[in-house]
């Protein structure tokens, strides 16, 4: 439920500032867009030169090492949800 409500929110906050380019916001409502898609390049480029970085003597084949941080779980969250990968299961055993 409560991804359904950020998803939502995110839906709808998107709608406002796109709503904003007929109003005499719009430039403030193109910098904001401009800004929020330029900032996510700039994070996962980072976050993808800095695991290449870290893994450049690794052989393609060999898994990855199990100490994973922040960024590379979110760099594997991000891969899993472009790709259209499957979730994890769920722990708890309930049916949604």
């Amino acid at each position: 439920m409560r991804r359904k409500v950020f998803a939502w929110t995110l839906f709808v906050g998107s709608l406002l500032l796109l709503s904003l380019a007929a109003t005499p916001y719009s430039r403030a409502a193109d910098a904001a867009l401009i800004s929020a898609r330029l900032t996510l390049v700039i994070v996962l480029s980072i976050l993808v030169v800095r695991e290449r970085w870290r893994n450049r003597h690794e052989l393609p084949g060999k898994a990855a090492p199990s100490d994973s941080d922040v960024g590379d779980r979110f760099l594997q969250r991000f891969r899993r949800w472009y790709h259209g990968g499957e979730k994890k299961p769920d722990s708890s055993g309930g049916s949604k």
